[in-house]
């Protein structure tokens, strides 16, 4: 399987510091606001994570995407393509 590519890891530093900062995942629309691309493009960049293992899905409402340990770890370490 590929790495995540340079917006992947993008998004995936987004959410990671908003959840840092507010306490919750964001929303597809707060993800999309934060790194300039159309809302309904958003739901692509994540499900490319969630097939490399850097994101899940969660069973709630609008805050239904979270990054997994591997892509939490993934982020804090700086993107070292060796997790993959």
């Amino acid at each position: 399987m590929n790495p995540p590519t340079e917006r992947q890891l993008e998004i995936a530093e987004m959410m990671l510091r908003y959840h840092e900062a507010h306490d919750e995942w964001p929303t597809q629309r707060e993800i999309a606001d934060s790194v300039g691309i159309k809302s309904t493009n958003t739901s692509q960049y994540l499900a490319a994570l969630i097939k490399k293992g850097v994101a899940m899905k969660l069973d709630r409402g609008r805050r239904n995407v979270a990054l997994t340990d591997k892509g939490t770890e993934m982020i804090r370490q700086g993107w070292q393509p060796t997790l993959f």
